[in-house]
């Protein structure tokens, strides 16, 4: 018997493990893990998302309702920005989840219709687009002879985030996070003037000298974060060989967001100014004027 044991031993550690079987058993755990996730997230969903349209359909309707909400301390903010849509998807090729913001309550019903309508047309291109890239992972895989089921899945979440509301100002954004073998998220900003309607810029924040005010503010940050921990802040960095790499100046369609205390932060997505696992980069260059 201990003969057979050891020829049985030398057997397995004999045995070629396959290169991509670690990649295959940490895909399988991901893929059950969300299962699981979303199995009793569904239902909660689906519950959230019918009183939420009928918080909206009051909002828009009610103008009772409305001044009522805004009357309220706690629900006065709440009411400019709140989730219109929530759903998932999940097939074997793709996991999507999606919480939708709408504003309503603004006072300006033809902001909140242009901004809706904005929000809608761009969720619905982002899905869309996800949806497709799913569809064309599977079919290369079956052309392949690949088991589609074995395939990471295309997986995205959509959610938002209520940086600031006031009389004056609505400040919010959408975040797209996509994973595959890490995440990525991207941001979508929203800076509202409630009064006229458009669409805040950085000059209306912070004035006509506000590419001097912010390029110093976020230069000053980078330089005080790399000098007390280089480590924990590697911001890219010019070189001979890469001499536009880095914090180059505020772009002209500058990511940014006014926060609850009222400073204007510009906001840099993942890789723009630092490697990755840095995350989203932001950085309070001054009050707003709004």
């Amino acid at each position: 018997m201990m003969r057979n044991f050891e020829e049985a031993k030398r057997t397995y550690e004999s045995m070629d493990i396959p290169e991509k079987l670690p990649n295959v058993v940490d895909q399988a755990f991901t893929r059950a893990t969300a299962r699981r996730r979303l199995a009793w997230y569904k239902p909660a969903l689906s519950a959230a998302a019918a009183v939420c349209i009928l918080f909206v359909a009051l909002l828009n309707i009610s103008p009772t309702f409305a001044n009522a909400m805004a009357e309220v301390p706690v629900l006065g903010n709440v009411a400019k920005v709140l989730t219109f849509r929530q759903y998932a998807i999940e097939t074997d090729s793709e996991w999507i989840t999606v919480n939708q913001p709408s504003i309503a309550g603004t006072g300006n019903t033809e902001l909140e219709k242009r901004v809706n309508n904005e929000i809608q047309e761009k969720i619905d291109a982002i899905v869309a687009e996800a949806r497709q890239e799913a569809k064309q992972n599977r079919e290369d895989a079956i052309a392949r002879g690949q088991d589609p089921a074995q395939l990471m899945p295309v997986i995205l979440d959509i959610r938002y985030e209520i940086k600031s509301s006031s009389e004056k100002a609505l400040s919010f954004v959408i975040y797209k996070t996509e994973t595959a073998a890490s995440a990525y998220t991207q941001q979508i900003f929203y800076n509202l003037d409630l009064a006229s309607g458009k669409d805040l810029t950085l000059s209306d924040v912070l004035g006509p000298d506000y590419k001097q005010i912010a390029d110093k503010a976020v230069k000053d940050t980078i330089d005080q974060r790399m000098a007390e921990d280089p480590e924990k802040w590697p911001y890219f960095v010019p070189t001979p060989e890469m001499p536009d790499e880095g914090f180059q100046g505020i772009a002209d369609d500058q990511k940014f967001y006014i926060d609850k205390d009222g400073n204007v932060v510009v906001s840099f997505d993942e890789y723009e100014i630092g490697p990755g696992s840095m995350g989203i980069q932001d950085f309070v260059v001054g009050k707003s004027l709004v």
